[in-house]
């Protein structure tokens, strides 16, 4: 992974949830848990990533986190297939990694694209643009990574504290 790149809404990833994003194979890696799960450029997917969150936290014993962390998954996996580069039935898969990490939960949402997500201004009246400032006002920080071969990963941190 190269370096955080600093922008409106976009912080610096916490060391233990970039390492879980350096690696496309983390078992047997002592790690915080993990789920992955992996779509192709299909209309569903948005949809696929929210049954994939609930039933992961729920299974983790955070099923208080459960809407709000649809809602970010489900913005995030669109925003990868609404911008993937190319043809969407050829372009790479977007992988969905949920990560359990002592009082916090990360999402990261992996594509190929190399442009990065900007918060875009928007009104009450604005039929889109609204998907990042949601992010924003669920999260406790989120921002992205650039990867190596291309491409990056958004990612969001939720507070699992007790008393979140």
């Amino acid at each position: 992974m190269t370096a955080d790149l600093a922008g409106p809404g976009a912080a610096t990833a916490p060391p233990w949830l970039t390492s879980m994003f350096e690696r496309d194979d983390v078992a047997g890696l002592s790690l915080p848990p993990s789920a992955t799960c992996t779509f192709r450029g299909r209309t569903t997917s948005a949809a696929a990533a929210r049954d994939f969150t609930a039933r992961t936290l729920c299974g983790w014993g955070v099923p208080g986190l459960v809407p709000d962390a649809q809602l970010v998954v489900s913005e995030l996996v669109t925003n990868a297939l609404r911008h993937a580069p190319g043809d969407p039935a050829d372009a790479p898969p977007i992988r969905l990694r949920l990560v359990k990490h002592r009082f916090h939960i990360g999402c990261g949402v992996s594509d190929a694209s190399a442009l990065v997500p900007a918060v875009s201004p928007w009104s009450d009246l604005s039929e889109s643009g609204r998907g990042l400032h949601l992010v924003e006002a669920l999260t406790a920080a989120w921002g992205w990574i650039l990867t190596r071969g291309g491409g990056k990963v958004v990612w969001a941190l939720f507070d699992a504290s007790p008393a979140a």
